[in-house]
């Protein structure tokens, strides 16, 4: 092999080499974007499923308070039926 041809194959060995450094750095970036990307996703589930518990709580308490709520009707309309009925005999 000539003198020129080494220095050719040394050329394109280092070219190469300088092309495998770039795509590991590429890659490596890639990683740790899709690693950040990941990590909000994550947030943003944990932040609705805390947000879904909030709301089923206060639909929770509003069934209740609605319940005590009518509740309490009921038991005043039959305390005025019972009052008037009672009020009528005496």
């Amino acid at each position: 092999m000539e003198q020129k041809e080494i220095n050719d194959c040394k050329t394109l060995l280092e070219s190469i080499r300088g092309d495998i450094r770039l795509i590991r750095s590429e890659l490596e970036h890639m990683r740790e974007l899709n690693e950040s990307r990941l990590k909000a996703i994550e947030k943003i589930c944990e932040d609705h499923e805390a947000r879904l518990r909030d709301v089923s709580t206060g639909v929770t308490q509003f069934r209740f308070w609605s319940s005590v709520t009518s509740g309490g009707s009921t038991a005043m309309s039959l305390l005025a039926l019972v009052k008037s009925f009672v009020g009528s005999r005496f």
